[in-house]
């Protein structure tokens, strides 16, 4: 049989500190490298927090009134426009918030691991929380699936 380490062993407490704020800090500083390089590119964060919606096109009438313009058929036309989505906004607030609380119990983890030799016990308890925070979602995931759908309803 091939040795082994059959006692943990754990690192002095400085090293730990600091590999576990070194972690915390690669990770903001990602984050933040992120943001940099999207504000000097043509990406638009209004844009990727709307969604495009269709609208009636409106004219002014003789009147100073808004009518719908009508194509040769009589229809009214319809405008895609880019709106700004409720749903996408709480989708991004809660992966902000299951971030934070990742890095957060990660770095818990990560200290006890490294103290420890093991995970907390109660580190299946901290996973269920977390799922149950992806509820955020909700509103955007049903959005989205309802817009599965939307082919099968029939047009007016």
């Amino acid at each position: 049989m091939g040795t082994g380490i059959t006692q943990w062993v754990a690192a002095d407490r400085w090293f730990v500190y600091v590999v576990v704020i070194g972690v915390l800090l690669a990770s903001v500083l990602s984050l933040l490298m992120i943001r940099s390089a999207l504000t000097v590119s043509v990406w638009s964060f209004s844009d990727a927090l709307s969604e495009p919606t269709e609208l009636t096109a409106m004219a002014p009438g003789a009147d100073g009134v808004s009518r719908p313009q009508l194509d040769a058929a009589g229809k009214p036309l319809v405008v895609t426009e880019m709106r700004a989505s409720a749903s996408r906004m709480l989708a991004l607030m809660g992966a902000v918030v299951i971030l934070i609380m990742f890095l957060g119990f990660g770095s818990v983890a990560l200290f006890s691991f490294a103290i420890t030799g093991e995970l907390p016990p109660s580190m299946d308890r901290v996973v269920n929380f977390l799922l149950a925070g992806m509820t955020l979602f909700a509103p955007y995931v049903a959005n989205k699936f309802s817009g599965l759908f939307a082919s099968l309803s029939p047009k007016r």
